[in-house]
């Protein structure tokens, strides 16, 4: 990888880490209020499946960080994205209304997804298949 590349890689590695850390720890300092939540949203075991999420995002941003498995964590967080966006985020239209908050949040986790899609295409250690399905 040129310096420059390396450079611009390992910028996008720290930029993607911030909102996963910030999340992972308002989770974990709030955890009783997101477990609610998760409840209300209907999710079931929410208090195991909190710290799964928790641990997702703290260690994946450790991960990353250290330029460690970057396909693997980017792989997981644009999947639980994805997920997240459908339970918590869609449908953006209610009664025939679009519901602007949830309609720029749902943008939002696509941009995250766009970044996460750049890792997976800058990072030189995925293994080739996924090289192959990346890059075609």
């Amino acid at each position: 990888m040129a310096p420059a590349t390396a450079s611009v890689y390992a910028l996008i590695r720290l930029l993607t880490c911030g909102v996963w850390v910030f999340a992972g720890l308002y989770k974990a300092f709030h955890y009783e209020e997101t477990v609610a939540d998760m409840r209300q949203h209907r999710l079931p075991l929410a208090s195991y499946l909190l710290a799964l999420v928790i641990t997702m995002e703290l260690a994946g941003s450790v991960l990353l960080i250290s330029n460690t498995q970057v396909w693997v964590v980017a792989l997981v967080w644009i999947a639980f994205t994805v997920l997240a966006s459908m339970i918590y985020h869609w449908p953006i239209q209610v009664n025939g209304s679009i519901v602007f908050t949830q309609l720029v949040q749902f943008s939002k986790n696509l941009s995250i997804i766009g970044g996460l899609l750049a890792l997976l295409l800058l990072d030189p250690g995925k293994p080739a298949w996924l090289r192959a399905l990346v890059t075609g």
